[in-house]
This record gives structure tokens, C-alpha cells and sequence, in this order.
């Protein structure tokens, strides 16, 4: 095996922890992965075991290393990415005290409602939603009472783990609904209005600064050498971008995994007046606008599941049997609420306009616009909040189908370039670990050097045709539905309210 130094690039997924092998010139080396499982315990509510995370780093580094042909002692640096707005109650020793309530879990919409919005919206540029940390700390201080020492997001308890530092990004702490835009710190009046205590929350630090070298505990659960720097890491909101090449503005960058995430960079704090894009600070010091996403590639898994079809690839072959439009079907990806063209938690997805002629490629068509259909609700307000947009950068799972991808640019109208190679967000992540490892000078520098492979796709114009007469007819199912979403829910037709059923 090699001993040139090398960087590990560490991302906590929905589905699965990735670990990507990096040369010092950032250039891939090998990758493995380890799968484990969400649970649903209640309609809406989404956990994880947070210790399945620790466990599959030793065996998912050494499956990388092999593949990579490297030594463990050769790795000189580590980044951390993975999944924001989770929320994980430690002990003093960083132990977890519950399961983690991950980012699409929604049981605190309720207490959500008693917060000031405003506040909220105009101090920290965010959407007041459940999802986000903050409220998921307040249900868990209602609910589930203790005195936790830290309370940590994914990317955090991991570091933690590895360093025993207490340290979150200023990127990850802007997603918490506790910090503002403007000020580093945690905001006083927001913890006052979700009765969180700051001494509680991890201190805040840049992504790619060290947070200490792995400790006793953190070199037994990678099987590295204990002088291995950790970076501070940040979310994979913010390594896909990183991870894409998108550094300046001008660019969209959209993240087809399990949820579908739609961002892009500008140089001031920008509040969307009509709540569909929030503004987080970014790690090169500009401000990223986007919205956090919709069950996108989870969609699909979920029609898999339906159908009883074996794999994606089964589900674009149907999709690409049916012209574009879907024969008039459509759907609405509201499986864990709506995000676009609102935010509504009380929306759920649908099918319509479904026919005796229509099978299953029309459901698996109008499955994929609609997502799309999503995407182009955001990417047109990032376009009126931010600069003109070139194109946009898919990542993720999804960008390796040519079906969805170049229908991705026949719905926008703009030209989609599709990522090759490894994953964005290992990739970003193993980006940190340069910074951290004094390889580059900053972010910025290290983003400029990566050595990234597109594959382009053209805007069609009779696709595009198509896709805008589908378009308008799903925006104006929406605008029916929302008004009895609510009403539509189980236990809400004995109330009389607008919309239910008679």
C-alpha cells in the first residue's frame, strides 16, 4: 500500500455514510459506502440511531482505503459532511441520550405555532418551520425532559466523537433558527423564544478550520492514526455545492438525492418576502439562497415500492414509454409536505388526472416532472432574488439518469450540467480536510482546484413546450388543493372546516 498523504472525505447521507479517499491534489481515490435505516414511528416523525453512524466508519474507511490501495496511517486529514436540521441530545461525555429526530421529521409543526414568525424570518432569514433545529429542541424539552450537555446536529456528533471538541459551522449553526445572518454567535433573543439555553449548543467555528486531532475514542472508531487532523465540517446543503465547483454566484446548484435541494450563492443577506428560499451563510463568507427540499429520489423509492419494480432504472424506462406531459398526469411531490411552490406541512403528494388508458409509465413519468416541476418553482425566485442564472450543476444520485436529467433542462429552459464522478458532498467534504490539513489556504482555493467532469444537456424546445402547458396545469392543481389540505387530513372531516368531504 501507498503512503503518499491522503484525505478522507466523510459524508452522513440519509440512506447511507460514504467515505471518499482523496489525493492531496483533491483527485478521487477510492469510495465505499455502508447503508442503515430510518424509522417511522408516528405519521410524520423520522429517526435514526445516531450510533449507526459511528459504527460504520471503521469498516466503511477500510473498505475505501483498500479500494484506494492506501494505508490507514497515510491519512493526514478528515472532513465531515452529512444531513442538517437533526437534532441529537448528548451527555458530558458526548454520549447519545435518544435516537436522532432527523431533517424531514415534522411533530413539532405544533409547536411551531407559538413562536413569532417574524422574528424568526426577519433575524435569521429562514422559513419558521419544524424541520429545523430549533423547534425540534423544543419539543424534545416538552416531551422528553433531561439535561442534555450539547445539544448537536448530525455533522457535530460525529466531530464531536472523533475530537471531543463541541464545535458547529457557522453555515450549520445559520440552519438552526438560533443565529443570524449578520452576527457570529448564537442569538439571545432566539434561544430565549425557543427556551434554549446557548451553553448548550456547541461553540461556533468555520467549516474548514481543525477541530482537533482524533482522540483516543475518534482513532478507535476510524482505525486511524491518532495525529489525524478533523476538520469542523458543515452540511451537505453546503459540501454539494462545495463539492459541485459553485464557490461565486451565477450558478444553481441542485442535489437529486433522497430529498432534492436547490441553492445558489449571493454576495448579501437576501430575505425572500414570499418565503419559498431562505438565505444561510455559506463557507467562503457569501450567503446561499435555496430551498431545503422535497422527497425527491425518496419519491422514487417510494413508487419502486408501489409498483413493485426492482430499481431506478426500471422506473425511467417506463417514464421514457410516455411523451413529455405524461398524457395529462400529474403529480405533486408532497411526501413529507409541501416545500414548493409553498411551504405547507399540512400538503401531501397526489397523483392526478389518471384515466382507464393511463399504467404505470404515466405514473412514473408525471413522478419525475413533478419534482421538476418543483425545481423550477425555486429556480425562477432565485432568479429574481439573486443574479441571472448560467445553468444549473445536478449532483446526486438522480444526476446519473439521462431521462431525468435533460428533463431537468427542458423544464427550467436553461442548460443542466450532471456531475461525473464521485459524490459532490464526500467530495466537498474531502475539501474541508484539505483546508483543515493546510493543503489549501482556504475554501475558496481548494473549490478552484478541484478536477471536475460534467456531461451537458441542452434545453429542448418541444419538450420545453410541453413542459410549460404541464407546468401551468400543475400549478394550478396546487392552487385548488391547498386551500383543503388541512381539511383533507385524517380526523379533520368531523369539523365542518372549508374543503372536506360532504
Amino acid at each position: 500500500m501507498g503512503h503518499a498523504p491522503i484525505l478522507l472525505g466523510i459524508d452522513i447521507g440519509t440512506q447511507s455514510l460514504k467515505v471518499l479517499v482523496l489525493s492531496e491534489q483533491l483527485r478521487p481515490l477510492g469510495l465505499a459506502s455502508a447503508r442503515y435505516e430510518t424509522t417511522f414511528p408516528h405519521p410524520g416523525w423520522a429517526e435514526q440511531d445516531p450510533n449507526d453512524w459511528l459504527r460504520a466508519l471503521r469498516p466503511t474507511i477500510a473498505a475505501a482505503l483498500h479500494e484506494a490501495d492506501c494505508a490507514p496511517q497515510a491519512v493526514v486529514a478528515i472532513g465531515v459532511g452529512g444531513q442538517l436540521d437533526g437534532c441529537i441530545p448528548t451527555d458530558a461525555a458526548g454520549t447519545a441520550m435518544g435516537r436522532a429526530i432527523i431533517w424531514m421529521d415534522r411533530r413539532a409543526d405544533e409547536i411551531l405555532r407559538e413562536i413569532d414568525q417574524q422574528l424568526v424570518h426577519h433575524r435569521t432569514g429562514l422559513v419558521p418551520d419544524a424541520t429545523h433545529m430549533a423547534a425540534k429542541i423544543a419539543w424534545l424539552q416538552r416531551h422528553k425532559p433531561g439535561a442534555p450537555a450539547t445539544w448537536h446536529q448530525p455533522v457535530s456528533f460525529v466531530v464531536a466523537a472523533l475530537t471531543g471538541a463541541r464545535l458547529m459551522d457557522r453555515s450549520l449553526a445559520s440552519t438552526t433558527m438560533l443565529a443570524t445572518l449578520e452576527a457570529p454567535g448564537w442569538d439571545a433573543e432566539l434561544c430565549a423564544a425557543f427556551g434554549v439555553d446557548a451553553a448548550q449548543m456547541p461553540a461556533i467555528a468555520s467549516a474548514g478550520a481543525i477541530a482537533g486531532e482524533l482522540g483516543q475514542r475518534g482513532a478507535a472508531l476510524t482505525g486511524l492514526p491518532g495525529s489525524c487532523r478533523v476538520a469542523v465540517g458543515t452540511g451537505d446543503d453546503f459540501t454539494n455545492l462545495l463539492g459541485s465547483g459553485i464557490a461565486v454566484p451565477g450558478l444553481v446548484g441542485v442535489t437529486l438525492g433522497t430529498g432534492e435541494v436547490v441553492t445558489a450563492l449571493s454576495t448579501r443577506p437576501v430575505r425572500d418576502p414570499a418565503g419559498l428560499v431562505e438565505t444561510r451563510c455559506f463557507p467562503t463568507g457569501h450567503f446561499q439562497l435555496g430551498n431545503p427540499g422535497w422527497l425527491s429520489g425518496g419519491a422514487v423509492r417510494w413508487l419502486r415500492e408501489i409498483l413493485a419494480v426492482g430499481d431506478d432504472a426500471t422506473i425511467d424506462a417506463l417514464a421514457a414509454e410516455v411523451a413529455p406531459g405524461a398524457d395529462g398526469v400529474l403529480f405533486f411531490p408532497g411526501l413529507s409536505g409541501a416545500m414548493a411552490p409553498v411551504w405547507d406541512a399540512t400538503a401531501r403528494a397526489s397523483f392526478y388526472g389518471m384515466a382507464s388508458g393511463h399504467g404505470r409509465g404515466h405514473l412514473c413519468r408525471a413522478l419525475l416532472e413533478g419534482s421538476g416541476f418543483a425545481m423550477r418553482d425555486v429556480v425562477e425566485t432565485l432568479a429574481q432574488l439573486g443574479p441571472p442564472i448560467e445553468s444549473i450543476r445536478l449532483v446526486g444520485g438522480g444526476a446519473g439518469s439521462a431521462l431525468w436529467t435533460q428533463m431537468r433542462a427542458d423544464i427550467a429552459g436553461v442548460p443542466v450540467l450532471a456531475q461525473v464522478g464521485p459524490d459532490a458532498s464526500t467530495l466537498g467534504a474531502g475539501l474541508l480536510a484539505a483546508v483543515a490539513g493546510d493543503r489549501f489556504a482556504g475554501v475558496g482555493d481548494a473549490v478552484a482546484a478541484l478536477p471536475l467532469t460534467f456531461t451537458r444537456y441542452e434545453p429542448q424546445l418541444a419538450a420545453k413546450f410541453a413542459y410549460d402547458d404541464a407546468y401551468g396545469r400543475y400549478r394550478l392543481l396546487f392552487d385548488r388543493l391547498q386551500p383543503v389540505f388541512g381539511a383533507l387530513l385524517p380526523g379533520t372531516a368531523s369539523t365542518g372546516g372549508s374543503g372536506a368531504a360532504s
